[in-house]
């Protein structure tokens, strides 16, 4: 239960950092490009995570401790988590990414 309450305010974490930096770079923005673009910070993150993951998990995967084990179930397991994250950022980041902008652009 911890992992998806974590997963959750860790997504609503980046969508509304990266939603802040938009709104502080660009102030003059479209409300709908900085919305999409905040809504996709957290799974472009987790995207490239995923990436480097994977790529580690592969090159180390020579050295595997069992005469003929691989790394399949790794991988299997590291994709489930890219698509539950993706999940995570299509639900809690659309939402988060549109109150947050209409709270900051409110403040200004």
């Amino acid at each position: 239960m911890e992992f998806l309450i974590v997963s959750a305010l860790l997504a609503a974490a980046v969508t509304s950092g990266t939603a802040w930096v938009l709104v502080r770079r660009r102030p003059s923005g479209a409300m709908r490009s900085q919305r999409t673009i905040a809504a996709l910070s957290f799974p472009a993150l987790s995207i490239l995570l995923f990436i480097l993951a994977t790529s580690i998990t592969l090159i180390g995967g020579r050295q595997a401790t069992e005469p003929g084990g691989t790394v399949g179930m790794t991988v299997f397991a590291l994709v489930f988590f890219l698509v539950y994250a993706l999940a995570v950022g299509a639900v809690i980041g659309v939402p988060v990414a549109t109150l947050t902008l209409w709270w900051l652009r409110a403040r200004r």
